[in-house]
């Protein structure tokens, strides 16, 4: 897989070289030289940018990466400003580092739904996160076994887990379902205001932002996503 990571501090470096490590090829962005310089050899491969010029970032193979991870730290405007230009261009999966509540809300707003949040996540976990399609949070039980937080896939929208068969099929156990709310029309997916249903009701129908926690090893959640 292809990822950027754009912020090589403790957090973004420990991402990008870990990712590199596993055999995914990384862009690791900074725009201190000597951030560059220091991880050139432990990255696949390293560049200065100003992340905050749209024409810099145009410059980038982002219709060739799986996602961008915006992992600036108390730089909250560069963050922002960069979340902004990713999402203006269309990029496929963003990736938000958030260091406050009202960082959080902002970037929800401007539309960047997937955040990482380091005091509360290891880049460990996050590297699991990024494996698999679709996943808001991971939290690994061992080397093989997780429970994870995964948006309901496309292709099962509209569809009742007593119909997708879940468990038999790929081997997972489903331990809640996460209802998201409705505000004005809109779904929101500020964590904190969905519903957690441990009694959920098989034959119902799943929403398109809702969100299955699941129980099982990591090659069969990516199963579900094929």
């Amino acid at each position: 897989m292809k990822f950027i990571v754009i912020g090589l501090g403790y957090f973004g470096s420990t991402l990008a070289v870990n990712l590199t490590k596993q055999g995914h090829e990384v862009i690791g962005i900074d725009n201190r030289w000597e951030k560059i310089d220091e991880y050139k050899d432990a990255i696949t491969h390293v560049m200065s940018m100003d992340t905050t010029s749209e024409k810099a970032v145009k410059t980038l193979p982002l219709d060739d990466t799986d996602a961008v991870i915006v992992a600036i730290g108390e730089e909250v405007a560069s963050s922002i400003l960069t979340l902004a230009i990713l999402k203006n261009l269309n990029v496929k999966r963003i990736i938000g580092r958030i260091i406050s509540p009202i960082h959080k809300t902002i970037i929800n707003q401007i539309g960047i739904t997937e955040t990482i949040h380091p005091e509360e996540e290891t880049a460990y976990s996050v590297i699991s996160m990024l494996q698999l399609e679709q996943t808001l949070r991971v939290y690994e039980l061992d080397e093989s076994n997780v429970i994870a937080e995964l948006f309901v896939p496309k292709k099962y929208v509209g569809h009742a887990l007593d119909s997708i068969n879940i468990e038999n099929r790929f081997d997972l156990k489903v331990v809640a379902i996460k209802v998201a709310p409705v505000k004005e029309g809109l779904f929101s997916t500020l964590k904190k205001e969905y519903s957690i249903d441990f009694d959920f009701d098989r034959l119902k129908p799943l929403h398109e932002r809702d969100i299955i926690v699941v129980a099982g090893k990591h090659l069969n959640i990516k199963r579900l996503f094929v």
